[in-house]
């Protein structure tokens, strides 16, 4: 992003990165109002944007159509994976390749530390002995396990940041994902000090640390996985007891996450059978109890209210590139969403932008593709952009034909990609779109340049957002509208 000189302003206004004056060339962030330009109060509720639906309970796609649709992004796209199918082995010289490439490619990338100067060459020498690479031999024993509590996914084996702008520490670029209890890993390496596991999840693959995950058999993995009783976290984070008294709190769980169902003596709590670590690694299997109104027996029908209802669960939620924090960034937030319904989206808006039927697609997007084409081609990297990149400022179709071809659109299930970001389209009132989204901020022009505004939660806004920046708004930077339907 390109540094900006702040306008005189009230002092609470401003989010110095430093409290000390601000010197040459810092960069400064103002804050986002409370109430977003053009966002009025009651546009805060699902039932608003539910109201204006003619049949908001109408059944979009029923079980056996999302598990085709399923199928497809996993089959076709190939953007997820069913480790229950990973082989028993994996080629160690591509492990080893692959792993050397991303050092080298992160390594040219000229990032920060975290006390603000450019990372050291030691720092790569290190983090290339700690992935013990010399210790991957011709073929690598495919371990599997599942994660026992909410644990970050790094691109190295370490806790360490790298920042792409001097100070931004939350915008980690070694944060890859982050992995929800239960979610299944296959482990193919070690760090030299064990306390690091290289892990192939369902979505992406990166390092999680060691006490994070349990490891079991392949029966014991396969069956978990194929429960087909499912209790499903319907709340932006569900609380997990030990006992059905609920008194003995465990953990919480993120929104879609799902369990296999156990039985409950009780009307208004869920149980559940949660994986946990033994001493030794292994895995045991915990019975655990949910409230019934942060649960659902199975997954929610795919209907505009359910969707739009688990969307505003999560609204003012804070943004966390990358799942930092334990929050979501724009595509975890769409995943959380949809997974309440049954519907399994790729972990990126890369990826994401390239399921269910292309309702419409506008003049930018094919500069677009062919970007994240060579960026989705070097190995095992999956290079995000977000809303303070400069890069991908477009020209495409009129906002106007942009703006006609929403009001035909269906919310609750249509998402809106664009370079960098992706959104759920909720309606349109008075001929402007608006849309729900976890976002960090925005631009706006400002008599010295443009001035960045920081949203930083799950948040309302039409799409005229951003409207006279050098980056323009949302509706000029979206690309597409997709339907997430069969076709």
């Amino acid at each position: 992003m390109t540094r900006i000189k702040p306008a005189p302003i009230i002092a609470a206004l401003l989010i110095p990165l430093m409290f000390s004056p601000a010197s040459a060339g810092e960069q400064l962030y103002f804050v986002a109002p409370t109430q977003i330009p053009n966002v009025l109060r009651e546009m805060t509720t699902a039932g608003y944007w539910i109201g204006r639906i003619a049949d908001p309970d109408a059944v979009i796609m029923d079980a056996a159509a999302i598990q085709t649709f399923n199928r497809h992004i996993q089959e076709t796209l190939r953007s997820t994976k069913d480790l229950r199918q990973f082989p028993e082995s994996y080629d160690g010289p591509a492990l080893k390749s692959a792993l050397l490439a991303r050092i080298e490619h992160i390594k040219n990338q000229n990032y920060y530390a975290a006390d603000g100067r450019a990372v050291a060459q030691e720092f790569f020498e290190r983090m290339k002995q700690r992935m013990a690479l010399e210790e991957i031999g011709e073929s690598v024993a495919a371990e599997r396990g599942f994660i026992v509590r909410y644990a970050d996914q790094r691109f190295f084996p370490t806790d360490e940041g790298l920042y792409a702008v001097a100070d931004d520490i939350d915008f980690d670029e070694l944060q890859n994902s982050a992995l929800d209890a239960a979610a299944p890993v296959v482990v193919l390496h070690r760090s030299d000090d064990g306390q690091w596991l290289y892990a192939v999840n369902e979505l992406s693959e990166g390092w999680v640390e060691a006490r994070n995950v349990a490891l079991c058999g392949r029966d014991d993995f396969d069956t978990y996985l194929s429960a087909p009783l499912r209790t499903v976290a319907a709340s932006a984070k569900a609380d997990v007891y030990l006992d059905e008294a609920l008194t003995r709190f465990h953990d919480h769980l993120h929104m879609g996450v799902s369990l296999p169902a156990a039985e409950s003596g009780r009307a208004d709590v869920l149980a559940a059978l949660l994986p946990v670590r033994g001493d030794s690694g292994d895995m045991k299997i915990k019975t655990v109890y949910l409230k019934k109104e942060q649960a659902s027996a199975g997954y929610l029908p795919y209907t505009p209210r359910n969707v739009l209802e688990q969307a505003f669960k999560l609204l003012n939620a804070p943004y966390g590139w990358g799942g930092m924090y334990g929050e979501q960034d724009c595509s975890s937030f769409l995943r959380a969403v949809f997974t309440t319904v049954g519907i399994k989206l790729p972990r990126n808006s890369i990826d994401q932008a390239r399921v269910g039927q292309r309702l419409a697609a506008f003049d930018s997007i094919g500069k677009y593709k062919k970007r994240m084409l060579l960026e989705n081609s070097f190995p095992m990297q999956q290079r995000r952009y977000d809303e303070r990149s400069e890069e991908f400022s477009c020209e495409g179709e009129s906002v106007e034909k942009k703006a006609a071809a929403l009001k035909e659109a269906a919310p609750g299930s249509v998402i809106l990609p664009m370079k960098g970001h992706i959104m759920l389209y909720v309606g349109t009132v008075n001929g402007r779109p608006y849309a729900i989204h976890a976002v960090w901020g925005y631009r706006e022009p400002a008599p010295e340049g443009d001035r960045v505004r920081v949203i930083n939660r799950v948040a309302v806004s039409d799409l005229y957002l951003g409207e006279g920046s050098k980056k323009g708004s949302l509706i000029e930077r979206m690309n597409a509208i997709l339907s997430l339907t069969n076709p």
